[in-house]
């Protein structure tokens, strides 16, 4: 993990920290992108990690929350990871409290965010009112988009991008017609020849 000083520009939740770590690219994205979270995530993190079993059935929730979470954990304790934590003040509390940090985050310190990603519609579209209400140039996305950047990099093909992200809606549960439409916001890439219809926008 960088410095606690250090601000990417890319500010991630809990729940795509989870979904991109149990995927094949994960360490082409910690190697290759540079990725910013909060303390309130890390912590929601350190109690997936702590509330499920390591042993729990392969491809069940509670064994992607377990694996997601240890491997984004061990990607922050490593100093070698551009993958880093900020301080939430005040630190927000409840079941949204992983959004509401990245919401005062953007409030907070705008300048340095270009990219915010999370899966929940309405932690986007708070997230969106505090971009819009600031007048920002900040763009709020699901949690395919760190695919994306490594397409647009050049670090994957894009048949190599389209069946990670088939897997990661699959393995997460997003299938259905609005969180399908939701994941692929902002991705002009055509995977249609390589992916199912209910899997596209």
């Amino acid at each position: 993990m960088a410095s606690g000083d250090t601000r990417y520009p890319i500010l991630v939740d809990t729940d795509t920290l989870i979904a991109v770590a149990n995927s094949s690219l994960w360490t082409q994205i910690t190697d290759n992108v540079g990725l910013t979270t909060t303390n309130v995530c890390k912590q929601e993190l350190e109690r997936h990690a702590e509330e499920t079993r390591e042993t729990a059935p392969e491809g069940s929730r509670p064994y992607r929350l377990h694996h997601g979470s240890r491997a984004a954990l061990a990607a922050l304790a490593d100093e070698d990871t551009p993958l880093t934590q900020v301080t939430s003040v005040p630190r927000p509390h409840g079941a949204d409290a992983g959004e509401e940090s990245l919401r005062q985050e953007v409030v907070q310190n705008p300048e340095a965010i270009d990219y915010v990603i999370l899966m929940d519609a309405a932690g986007r579209r708070s997230v969106r009112r505090a971009v819009d209400d600031q007048n920002e140039d900040i763009r709020v996305v699901a949690p395919p988009f760190l695919f994306y950047i490594l397409y647009d990099t050049d670090l994957i093909s894009r048949r190599e991008f389209c069946e990670a992200c088939g897997e990661l809606l699959e393995r997460e549960g997003w299938t259905g017609y609005k969180a399908v439409k939701a994941a692929w916001e902002g991705i002009p890439i055509d995977c249609s020849d390589i992916l199912d219809d209910n899997l596209l926008p």
